[in-house]
């Protein structure tokens, strides 16, 4: 009877269960792989210390780049000897060059600039090639041979180089009447004669243009200070007062 039952109030015949089964789910068709597959990896460990690092040392490159720079446009031109210069002399422009060197407060390098002053000099002790001139090599005292002379002399255009400077030496020749016989002279066309005077005539100074070129046509005449061998200012005196006096360029020549 209870069998009856169930079956009218389920309103079928037979068992029925109580409730279905959940439908089972649908497996996703995922396509084979298609390579291999890379295992994860752990993320980079980031190194703030060795960055730090790094920036420093290119700091350091560029202020070192910055400051060899800097040194190497403090330097100045200084005279350098180029001939040997013996104790007592004064040093003339054919003995000397320009060098650049480094600049020194403690070092008194006699400068480049300041060649045209050497004639006002002598120096204390021998000088060889390639010595570095510092003031302390000079002296304002006269040649230690006392043989030398400062004097003046006039000469006008035409009877000096109009290249010379101060430092130079030159040739001094008397040029004019015959002074007696002389196996040294040469006669000219005109009967003047030509008579060396001195190979080693050193200019100490030039004369004043006065506003017109040093040897221009409009100087009358050119007063040069120099320093000669005592033997032969009577000489010099004498051809530089009768106008005869004259200059050349390439000493001993």
């Amino acid at each position: 009877m209870s069998s009856n039952t169930d079956n009218s109030v389920s309103g079928t015949t037979g068992w029925k269960p109580s409730g279905s089964p959940a439908p089972r789910a649908a497996v996703p068709n995922f396509p084979g792989p298609v390579g291999p597959v890379r295992p994860p990896t752990a993320a980079r460990e980031r190194k703030p210390a060795l960055a730090a690092l790094a920036l420093l040392l290119v700091a350091v490159g560029v202020l070192a780049s910055v400051y060899l720079q800097m040194q190497a446009g403090n330097r100045v031109g200084v005279i350098e000897v180029t001939k040997r210069v013996p104790q007592g002399q004064q040093i003339t422009s054919a003995e000397i060059t320009e060098v650049m060197v480094a600049e020194d407060s403690n070092v008194n390098y006699v400068t480049w600039a300041q060649r045209g002053l050497l004639a006002r000099y002598t120096t204390q002790t021998d000088l060889v090639s390639g010595t570095i001139l510092i003031g302390q090599m000079l002296t304002t005292e006269p040649s230690s041979n006392g043989s030398a002379s400062t004097m003046a002399v006039t000469l006008k255009s035409g009877q000096f180089p109009p290249s010379v400077e101060v430092g130079d030496t030159v040739n001094a020749y008397y040029v004019g009447p015959p002074l007696g016989s002389s196996s040294s002279t040469t006669t000219s066309s005109n009967n003047d004669v030509s008579t060396l005077l001195s190979s080693t005539v050193k200019i100490v100074d030039l004369p004043e243009s006065g506003g017109s070129s040093l040897g221009s046509s409009s100087s009358s005449g050119n007063v040069f200070e120099i320093s000669v061998d005592k033997s032969v200012v009577g000489a010099l005196l004498t051809a530089s007062a009768e106008g005869d006096l004259v200059f050349t360029s390439g000493a001993g020549s």
